[in-house]
């Protein structure tokens, strides 16, 4: 049997006329380990906190790539129907830009996701974001997995993210003051619910979401 046969969700795939986002392989997690440590943030921006992100974050290397590799292993570790956090690698033209991820608590009886995502800065404006961080995830999230809510949250300077999000109908839900780095830092937390979400494209498709696979996330087929 296969690795995708023993644990399928590794079969799963969500594509656009633009990118994929795929459960990623050895190769694919080493080519994501040297965007992580190379940086995903502008370096002259003074305003926008280096934090942790789908498991980017930033320090020299090589900690910098075992850092993000601990990160995804440790997503699989912890997985369990009930809590689960899925990290899929985001590629155009077969080459990785880079990370999406989206994870559930009792999604069963919340139907609610939480997502995170970077690109590397070298693949930054070109339009990745907004088609894999939000068009594609949240197509999985709602038209696949039934969601009723899709939450997510950006530091109040990182403009880029917000603006992005709100495009694409997320509302601001509140606040959150967190201490990074020895500062005071704003996060505002967003949220869109299904009312809100309207997918009016026909070129994103959802492969390899099987019975196996909803099953692993707590996914029930009144929910769908």
């Amino acid at each position: 049997m296969t690795l995708a046969e023993v644990w399928p969700v590794r079969r799963l795939r969500v594509t656009t006329s633009v990118l994929e986002l795929a459960v990623p392989g050895e190769d694919e997690l080493a080519e994501l380990a040297i965007h992580a440590a190379a940086g995903i943030y502008d370096p002259q921006s003074r305003f926008l906190a280096r934090s942790p992100v789908a498991g980017w974050e930033s320090g020299p290397s090589p900690q910098a790539e075992w850092s993000f590799l601990r990160y995804y292993w440790a997503s699989l570790a912890d997985w369990q129907p009930r809590r689960w956090n899925l990290v899929m690698a985001v590629k155009v033209d077969g080459a990785c830009v880079g990370v999406q991820e989206i994870g559930a608590q009792d999604f069963g009886i919340t139907r609610t996701v939480s997502t995170g995502s970077w690109i590397a800065r070298r693949f930054q404006r070109r339009g990745y974001g907004k088609e894999m961080m939000r068009a594609a995830i949240l197509h999985l999230a709602f038209a696949g997995l039934g969601a009723d809510r899709a939450e997510s949250a950006a530091w109040s300077t990182n403009a880029p993210s917000l603006g992005v999000s709100w495009s694409l109908g997320y509302q601001s839900n509140g606040t959150t003051i967190r201490a990074f780095d020895g500062a005071r830092q704003e996060q505002i937390n967003l949220v869109l619910d299904r009312e809100r979400w309207e997918s009016r494209r026909d070129d994103i498709a959802i492969h390899g979401l099987s019975e196996e696979v909803l099953e692993l996330m707590e996914v029930s087929a009144a929910s769908r």
